[in-house]
């Protein structure tokens, strides 16, 4: 059938009014929604204040005042979605639909990955990175009093080179116990989100990405739980106020998407940076074994030098080898926890359009926190301890060139 251009024309004109329909609609349910809740929200938010340190309720009140705004607004892309084509060249469809909650989700993971956690872990790693710098020095400074003079009136002396080095030994005696108390600190605010670790598991943790997104998946869970919590109270709260009890179970539906959209980004990362990086490094390090053994058959004289070069370079292949296998665990881990999570929104997105009785939501919600709460159990990798102080700087470095990757 051939449709002229009038006809088109009317059909984008009614196409675009439907569009302009739908966004007032959630407009207008989104904002109905924030005016009959915002009462129940401080009241909720007041009860989880008491519970709180000063510094945890600053925290939680930054993600709570942040984040539901938009699990409201992600619910009513939800509810428009529904009245979508699923796919049209020249009209908005549910793939356009989808994009804007995705953009949503990402913004609500970046609100629930807010802890007061991270600043131990930010301030742990500069001291880290403050550390290596200033080994760094002391093998330029070892190398360049070789060759100093015993005494000079111009340049620098072995005497100078000496107070150098030691100056940059008590610097990194004093970062070490810096980073040794914030690391105590730091194991005692994991075991608070759910992450009880060893003293050796906590060094592992800081020294691989896998480590980063542990924590990042421990705060975002920590988050998730306790807004589950309050919007359960509002869900309680509503007795039989249905439509005021959906809104909440709605929200909270929004909620668990926006943590299996954490754990796709964990994947994501994992597949497209860390792991082809992690190859690169091993491909590199073996090519340079490979050259290294070359010059030590055509330059025997050197073979000292070049068979140290062979250690570092089969330590940075072995350290590799490990790091990669952690990567492989993690991302079977998360991969697990994405298909669970997956399966349970299915099935609350399908509670929330059937549901006639509220109080079946309140023990859905319950159901589905004991879930979560087991999840993050699942996903802690089996962390083994360093088998040496080499390895363990060797992962160091691995993790600094990994975390440059990922910009």
């Amino acid at each position: 059938m051939l449709i002229g251009p009038g006809r088109l024309a009317a059909d984008d004109d009614n196409e675009a009014t439907r569009w302009d329909r739908y966004r007032t609609t959630a407009a207008d349910w989104w904002q109905r929604s924030r005016a009959a809740t915002h009462s129940a929200w401080e009241s909720a938010w007041e009860q989880a204040r008491a519970a709180l340190s000063p510094a945890e309720a600053d925290a939680f009140q930054q993600v709570w005042t942040g984040v539901l705004p938009r699990l409201e607004a992600g619910l009513a892309l939800q509810e428009v979605r529904r009245e979508l084509p699923e796919r049209a060249w020249f009209r908005r469809d549910q793939t356009d639909a989808d994009a804007d909650l995705d953009a949503l989700l990402g913004e609500a993971v970046a609100l629930l990955s807010t802890s007061p956690v991270q600043q131990y872990r930010t301030r742990i790693q500069a001291l880290q990175a403050e550390i290596l710098r200033a080994r760094a020095d002391l093998d330029t400074y070892r190398r360049q009093r070789v060759a100093a003079p015993a005494e000079s009136r111009f340049g620098r002396n072995q005497a100078d080179y000496d107070a150098l080095i030691a100056r940059r030994q008590a610097d990194i005696r004093g970062y070490q116990a810096e980073r040794d108390a914030i690391k105590a600190t730091f194991a005692n605010e994991l075991r608070g989100i759910g992450l009880a670790l060893t003293p050796d598991q906590v060094e592992l943790l800081l020294a691989t990405v896998v480590g980063d997104n542990l924590v990042d998946l421990g705060i975002v869970f920590d988050n998730v739980k306790a807004i589950t919590e309050q919007l359960e109270r509002l869900v309680r709260e509503s007795g039989e106020d249905l439509q005021s009890a959906r809104r909440y179970y709605g929200m909270y539906v929004i909620l668990l998407r926006a943590l299996a959209h954490m754990h796709t980004e964990v994947e994501t990362r994992i597949a497209t940076v860390y792991l082809p990086r992690i190859d690169d490094i091993a491909t590199r390090a073996r090519q340079l074994s490979e050259e290294t053994r070359a010059l030590r058959r055509a330059q025997p004289d050197q073979a000292e030098l070049l068979d140290a070069n062979l250690r570092a370079q089969a330590l940075t292949i072995e350290a590799a080898r490990v790091y990669r296998a952690y990567l492989l665990e993690q991302q079977a881990q998360v991969a697990a926890a994405t298909a669970t999570l997956t399966r349970d929104i299915e099935a609350a997105w399908n509670t929330y359009e059937t549901v006639r009785v509220s109080g079946e939501l309140v023990d859905l919600v319950q159901s589905s926190q004991r879930l979560i709460s087991s999840l993050i159990e699942r996903e802690v990798p089996a962390l083994r301890p360093f088998q040496n102080l080499e390895m363990q700087r060797e992962f160091q470095k691995l993790t600094e060139q990994l975390r440059r990757a990922e910009g």
